[in-house]
């Protein structure tokens, strides 16, 4: 039992070391990208800073096409992810993925993670 608990206290300490480093100019480029393509509704924009395996639904749908899709006829998804991408940002579980807003729980939060292409977002959604 005190293997267990020491090791999620050290899962727990990693996580939060993550949390602190500071997030690359490359992917706040991106992220502020991402949030004046939401604001000004520029699918297109959007669309190119998105992973095209992309998740925006628990509901099996996995698809950057369908997302764009889909919030064409949801503009509050749009207010959504123009308000997230505006808050703080962090690394979690590793600095491969970033964040916003950075403890969201289960409302909505935008993931970005590095890819050939430079930094992507790869997930938006709520719930859990």
């Amino acid at each position: 039992m005190f293997v267990v608990s020491l090791m999620l206290v050290a899962s727990a300490s990693a996580q939060a070391s993550f949390a602190r480093l500071p997030i690359p100019d490359d992917a706040k480029s991106v992220i502020h990208a991402v949030h004046v393509a939401a604001k000004a509704r520029d699918y297109r924009a959007l669309k190119a800073l998105m992973v095209s395996e992309f998740t925006w639904s628990f509901g099996g749908d996995g698809d950057a096409n369908q997302a764009i899709e889909a919030w064409k006829h949801d503009q509050q998804a749009l207010y959504e992810l123009s308000r997230v991408t505006r808050l703080r940002c962090s690394f979690i579980t590793d600095v491969s993925t970033i964040q916003c807003p950075a403890n969201a729980g289960i409302y909505y939060r935008a993931g970005f993670t590095k890819t050939a292409d430079g930094w992507r977002m790869f997930y938006f959604v709520a719930g859990d």
